[in-house]
């Protein structure tokens, strides 16, 4: 969590400047399905960041009295996240909610064949066969092997997130390989 919580703290504050509070709850609208963020944990991974002089903190007037402490990133926050979206670990590609967050802030890689590489590595990874159940004797199973309508539901599923992932990614990088020249 704490990789994708880092990426989501510099991702929202490229796009532009917010206090503490503005940011959980973006941060919980992209990843609060997975596991909400716990304040205990946004801001000493906000403290980190900003030891770390990757943003700042200014004071702003509040909309109703208190004055707010605003974030922005600094130059070397917006280099360190164009770092972690051209070199994301592996994670990030085989992981399906660690991707989504790499994929909202993809945009701010500005080099279309820098993003069609990223693209290219999941491409990649869904590509190669990973079955989620097999039978006694180690073999895949699929949906018809399974009399269970919510087995048979989860594989359908699955296969009809991944096809439209990898008809998505192929049509992406084609149109960011035209941008670039390739």
């Amino acid at each position: 969590m704490v990789g994708m919580l880092k990426l989501a703290i510099l991702g929202f504050l490229r796009d532009h400047p917010l206090h503490g509070y503005d940011l959980k709850s973006r941060i919980a609208a992209l990843t609060g399905h997975v596991k909400p963020i716990a304040d205990g944990t946004l801001y000493p991974a906000i403290k980190r960041l900003e030891t770390a002089g990757l943003l700042t903190r200014r004071s702003a007037p509040g909309k109703i009295a208190a004055p707010r402490h605003m974030l922005q990133l600094t130059q070397d926050g917006i280099d360190y996240l164009r770092k972690l979206l051209r070199e994301p670990g592996e994670t990030f590609i085989t992981d399906e909610n660690r991707w989504f967050v790499l994929l909202a802030f993809l945009r701010h890689l500005e080099n279309p064949a820098e993003q069609a590489i990223v693209l290219r590595r999941r491409l990649t990874f869904l590509s190669e066969p990973t079955p989620l159940f097999f039978d006694v004797h180690g073999r895949p199973m699929a949906v018809d092997d399974f009399a269970d309508a919510f087995r048979q539901g989860l594989l359908t599923i699955a296969h009809a997130a991944n096809t439209a992932e990898y008809t998505w990614l192929n049509t992406t990088i084609g149109e960011l390989d035209r941008h670039s020249g390739r």
